[in-house]
C-alpha cells in the first residue's frame, strides 16, 4: 500500500510537467503473472529497448540521461506507473552517452537500450509483461548471470624452482616456462588414479616456441579481456598493460587507466574482494581474470614466473592487455550480468581493442539463436556486432578491420553432451573447445558443430600439472588463506583454451603488423581457423573420467568427431600463414609426397631442382635425404618438430627458389602435404 501511495504522489506530482510531452494520460497495469522467466535470469533486473520515438522522448524528459547519471523515473508517465509499481531503483541507458562517439552509437541503435533495477522481490515475468504493454517498448528482455567457464578450483603453484631458468633449449629465462606443457609439450606429465593413467603426449600443444623465432608480440595490439579484473600491478603482467591515454577524459568512465570495472561502474578495478565457497570448501580470489591475460600476454624473457604466448621478449614488446571487469569475486553475483558485458564490448571497440577474450557464458537452455537473440540477449547482441563492425577502423594502420570475439564453448559437455552454449554458440564468434595434454578432449569440454576451435585448456585427471599454468593474485597487501607462495597456479576449462587461442590470434596480428599487412575480418578468421593441427584422428575407443557423482565413467570419443572445430590451434603454422610461407606437414615416420608443379608451374614436372637443408634441421628431425622426382617433392622425418628447407630452379631461363617450413607430427589431416 505504502508503494501505491508513493507512485500516486509521484505521478500527481509530474502531472503537469509530463502533460506537454505525454497525453498517453494514467495506463492501468495488469501484473498477471506471465511464462517463467529463463533459468539463470537476474532478479530485480530487465532491460528494454525502445523505439527512436520513444527515445526521444525520454531524452526531452530527463537531460541528465544524456551524461550517463542514473535516473529512478524516464520521464514518460506511462512508462513511470510501471516503473513506480515495481520499485525501480535505477533507470539509465545501457550504453552510456559519449559525445566523441555518439553518432556512430546511434547509427548501430545503441542509444535505444535501457535497463532498469528494481525491486528484486517484485515477480519478474509479472514485470516485465507489464512494460512490455508500454508503448513504444519494443522488446523487454531479461537479464542473465554470467560465469567464468573454469571448472573446478584454482590451484596454487609452489614456488618456482631458479634452475629452470638456466635450461639450455629453453627460449626465454622464466623459470616456469618449462612447466607450461600447452606452449610445447614434451609428454613429461603424467598420472594415475586407482587403476587408471593419464599420460601426455608430445607435440599436444600450441606450437609456440617455434612461432616466437618470427614475432613474440607488439605493443600496438590490444586484447580486451572481459572477465574478472586483472590485476595490473603483477610484477609478471605490469609491463603488458594497456594504458588509457585518454585517462580521465572521459565522463561516463573517470579515471579508466588500465580499463574499468563494469560491474560496480566504477573506474576501481576490483581484485581485492574474496568470499568463502562451502561448495569447494575454500576461499576464492578473483583469480581467473589474472590467469586468463597471463596466457596472452605475461611478460616474457623479465626472468620471473611464466611466458605469455604474445608476451614479448626481453621484458618488453608484449601485446597489451585492457582489463574490463564484468565479473567481480565478492560472492554477490547481482552486477554479475550481461548487460555488464555489453557495455564492456563498446568500450572495448571504441578504444583501440581488436580481440574481445571472453572466457565465460552462461546456460545450454536456449536450442535456437532466435532463442538467444529475442529471448534474453539482443543487448548483448548489439554490442557483440559492434565490435566485430568497429573495433580497428579508427585507425589506418590497424592489421585488422573489424573486431574479432573470442568465447569460450562451456565446460558441461560430459553432462549434457552436444549442446548449444551462449554466447559462444552466436555465429559470428569464434567458440573454443578444450583439449587434454594427450590429444584428447578435455573430459568437461562443451563440443557441437557450433564449436570453431580447440585449444589446450587443461585436464586435472593427469595432476595439477596437467592443467594450465599462469599468473594468479600477488597482491602483497591482501591476505591469501588458500596457501600460496607465488603468484602462479593451475586451472582448468575452456576457460583456459580461449585464451590460447585470443593469444595466438594476438601474435598473428602482431605479425602481420611487423609486416605492414592489413587484413579483413573474415580474411584473418580464415587464417586463423585454417591454422590448426588435425584432432579427429585421436578420437578413438574411450576415455575415463570421474563424473559429478564422483565415480569413475567413460566418454565416448567418437561423439566428438568433426565437433572440436578445424583442429587445435598451431600459432607457428598461422605466422607461416601470414608470412605466405608454404608448409609441408608431415606424419612423423611416413614418407610425404607433394606435387610442385602448383608452386613452379607446369614445367616443375621436367625441371631439375636443388634441395637445401641445415645440417641442423636434418639432426632435428631425423630426416632422410629428401629428393624431387617427376616433379614431385618426397620427404620423409622419424622425429616431431620443425624445420626448413630451399628449394630452388630455374624455369625458362628464369631462376626461381622458394624456402618451405616442414612441420612433422604424429598426425596429420587428410590432405597432409603442402597448404
Amino acid at each position: 500500500m505504502k508503494k501505491l501511495l508513493l507512485c500516486a504522489a509521484f505521478l500527481a506530482l509530474t502531472a503537469c510537467a509530463e502533460d506537454r510531452i505525454d497525453r498517453e494520460g494514467d495506463v492501468a497495469q495488469d501484473f498477471t503473472t506471465a511464462a517463467a522467466p529463463p533459468r539463470g535470469a537476474v532478479a530485480g533486473r530487465l532491460a528494454i529497448r525502445v523505439s527512436d520515438e520513444l527515445a526521444g522522448r525520454i531524452e526531452a524528459a530527463a537531460a541528465a540521461t544524456r551524461s550517463g547519471d542514473g535516473l529512478t523515473r524516464s520521464g514518460v508517465s506511462a512508462m513511470d506507473a510501471v516503473l513506480c509499481e515495481i520499485g525501480a531503483e535505477r533507470f539509465e541507458r545501457i550504453f552510456p552517452y559519449e559525445e566523441r562517439f555518439e553518432e556512430r552509437h546511434r547509427a548501430f541503435g545503441l542509444h535505444l537500450w535501457y535497463a532498469i533495477r528494481f525491486d528484486a522481490d517484485e515477480d519478474l515475468a509479472a514485470a516485465a509483461a507489464a512494460l512490455r504493454r508500454v508503448e513504444g517498448v519494443a522488446a523487454v528482455q531479461y537479464r542473465r548471470r554470467i560465469e567464468s567457464l573454469r571448472e573446478g578450483p584454482m590451484v596454487p603453484a609452489p614456488a618456482a624452482e631458479p634452475a629452470a631458468a638456466t635450461r639450455a633449449d629453453m627460449p626465454m629465462n622464466d623459470p616456469r616456462l618449462a612447466e607450461q606443457w600447452h606452449y610445447r609439450n614434451t609428454g613429461a606429465v603424467w598420472n594415475t588414479e586407482d587403476s587408471h593413467v593419464f599420460r601426455a603426449k608430445a607435440g599436444a600443444d600450441i606450437d609456440v616456441f617455434d612461432a616466437w623465432r618470427l614475432c613474440t608480440g607488439v605493443p600496438e595490439i590490444v586484447v580486451a579481456v572481459l572477465d574478472e579484473p586483472v590485476q595490473y600491478t603483477h610484477a609478471d603482467l605490469a609491463a603488458n598493460m594497456w594504458t588509457n591515454p585518454r585517462a580521465g577524459q572521459d565522463a561516463a568512465y573517470g579515471n579508466d587507466l588500465h580499463g574499468y570495472n563494469f560491474c560496480n561502474r566504477t573506474d576501481k578495478i576490483d581484485w581485492q574482494s574474496n568470499y568463502y565457497d562451502s561448495e569447494y570448501g575454500m576461499w576464492m580470489y578473483a583469480d581467473h581474470g589474472t590467469h586468463v591475460a597471463g596466457t596472452i600476454a605475461a611478460v616474457n624473457g623479465n626472468g620471473k614466473g611464466v611466458c605469455g604466448i604474445a608476451g614479448g621478449q626481453n621484458g618488453a614488446g608484449g601485446v597489451k592487455i585492457m582489463t574490463c571487469q564484468i565479473l567481480d569475486s565478492d560472492g554477490d553475483y547481482s552486477d554479475d550480468d550481461d548487460a555488464a558485458a555489453a557495455r564492456a564490448f563498446i568500450y572495448a571497440a571504441d578504444r583501440g581493442a581488436l580481440i574481445a577474450q571472453c572466457s565465460w557464458g552462461y546456460g545450454t537452455d536456449m536450442a535456437t539463436q532466435q532463442q538467444w537473440i529475442g529471448n534474453d540477449n539482443g543487448a548483448e547482441k548489439a554490442a557483440i556486432d559492434y565490435f566485430i563492425a568497429t573495433a580497428g577502423t579508427d585507425d589506418l594502420s590497424s592489421p585488422l578491420v573489424g573486431g574479432l570475439v573470442i568465447f569460450a564453448a562451456g565446460n558441461d559437455g560430459d553432462l549434457v553432451g552436444d549442446q548449444l552454449m551462449w554466447p559462444g554458440a552466436y555465429a559470428p564468434t569464434v567458440a573454443v573447445a578444450s583439449m587434454a595434454p594427450d590429444f584428447m578432449p578435455a573430459y568437461y569440454t562443451d563440443f557441437g558443430s557450433w564449436v570453431d576451435i580447440t585449444a589446450p585448456g587443461g585436464d586435472y585427471l593427469f595432476s595439477e600439472k596437467g592443467a594450465v599454468l599462469s599468473t594468479i593474485l600477488d597482491d602483497p597487501s591482501m591476505r591469501f588463506r588458500d596457501g600460496r607462495t607465488s603468484g602462479y597456479g593451475y586451472m582448468q576449462g575452456t576457460s583456459m583454451a580461449c585464451p590460447h587461442v585470443s593469444g595466438v590470434a594476438a601474435l598473428g596480428l602482431a605479425y602481420a603488423a611487423k609486416l605492414g599487412k592489413r587484413y579483413t575480418l573474415e580474411e584473418f578468421k580464415t587464417l586463423l581457423l585454417s591454422s590448426t593441427n588435425d584432432i579427429d584422428t585421436y578420437l578413438k575407443g574411450q576415455k575415463a573420467y570421474i563424473n559429478t557423482y564422483g565415480f569413475w565413467s567413460t566418454l565416448n570419443m567418437a561423439d566428438y568427431r568433426g565437433k572440436m572445430g578445424t583442429g587445435y590451434v598451431d600459432a607457428y603454422r598461422l605466422l607461416l600463414n601470414i608470412q605466405g610461407m608454404p608448409s609441408i606437414y608431415i606424419k612423423r615416420g611416413a614418407e610425404a609426397e607433394v606435387d610442385l608443379s602448383e608452386y613452379f608451374g607446369a614445367a616443375a614436372a621436367n625441371a631439375a631442382f636443388r634441395i637445401e637443408v641445415s645440417p641442423e634441421t636434418t639432426a632435428k628431425l631425423s630426416m632422410d635425404a629428401p629428393s624431387v622426382r617427376a616433379g614431385k617433392l618426397f620427404v620423409s622425418c622419424g622425429k616431431t618438430g620443425v624445420g626448413t628447407l630451399r628449394l630452388s630452379t630455374s624455369v625458362g631461363g628464369t631462376p626461381l627458389s622458394q624456402e618451405v617450413a616442414l612441420i612433422v607430427r604424429e598426425s596429420v589431416a587428410g590432405n597432409g602435404g603442402w597448404l
